[in-house]
């Protein structure tokens, strides 16, 4: 596969970001994070005393403030804010419907923090060329909803984000799990990954539909229809007072994650 080369000059993601990913889910990333004291300040600050943080959460928080700072540093366009809200909301949606259990959990929220590392790339090689076709997408999306956007990806870029996805996963030494969602998603034959990759799926579809999408214009699957094809993530929704009320506690939540790591924008430098 040809890559272009403002592709191939992205800048790598952190090799401290791509150990804990490596030690996910069985390993402790306590000593990875001790090493990188700017990390351990931030963390701090979110979660309190990193000694008293549960495991798995020191890796979300972690992870999330890492994704934060590449994206920050990658990103020195208008779209930083919305593209940075659409993932942190992706996350958090893909770990609401996971499976249950902590591993499941963290699986969930990394993959759907990371599943459109590809998008973020063609962003942050093509800002100006990118934000032209956002505004293209939007317009063509309210008048077709069948609108293809990887075919302008890879007219444009000479990949889409999906295949860019792929390729900088494996150039980055992401582990296989991250792998089978930064690429094309592929239910049926994603292997042992198959529950992971449809919770992906589902969760980014969720984000979208609860008002958190990229593309604003794009069509979206009722929150109903998503969780009708995950029956205990149905189930729990079913629990709650009513279904209005399970869409505004998961719009509250997402927000009050987007105000914990907000992100600056040029402005306010």
């Amino acid at each position: 596969m040809t890559v272009p080369s403002s592709i191939e000059r992205i800048e790598p993601f952190p090799a401290c970001a791509v150990g804990i990913l490596n030690s996910i889910p069985t390993s402790s990333v306590l000593d990875l994070v001790e090493q990188e004291p700017h990390l351990v300040d931030s963390i701090v600050q979110v979660g309190g005393p990193i000694e008293l943080i549960p495991s798995a959460k020191l890796t979300e928080i972690a992870l999330t403030l890492l994704v934060r700072g590449y994206m920050m540093r990658a990103l020195r366009v208008y779209e930083d804010r919305r593209y940075w809200r659409y993932t942190l909301a992706c996350a958090i949606s893909c770990a609401e419907i996971a499976l249950p259990g902590e591993d499941n959990n963290l699986l969930a929220y990394v993959g759907g923090l990371l599943h459109d590392i590809g998008r973020l790339a063609l962003i942050a090689a093509y800002p100006d060329r990118y934000a032209n076709l956002l505004l293209l997408a939007d317009r063509m999306f309210r008048e077709n909803p069948r609108f293809n956007l990887l075919d302008h990806e890879r007219m444009l870029f000479g990949l889409d984000h999906f295949t860019t996805g792929a390729w900088l996963a494996e150039t980055w030494g992401l582990p296989a799990w991250l792998r089978s969602v930064t690429g094309k998603f592929d239910e049926h034959g994603s292997g042992e990954y198959r529950e992971l990759v449809a919770t992906i799926r589902s969760g980014t579809r969720l984000a979208h539909s609860l008002g958190f999408g990229y593309l604003q214009a794009a069509p979206r699957v009722e929150i109903r229809e998503i969780l009708g094809q995950l029956p205990e993530a149905w189930e729990r929704w079913q629990t709650l007072d009513h279904w209005k009320h399970g869409e505004e506690l998961m719009h509250d939540k997402i927000q009050s994650q987007v105000k914990l790591y907000e992100i600056a924008s040029l402005e306010d430098e």
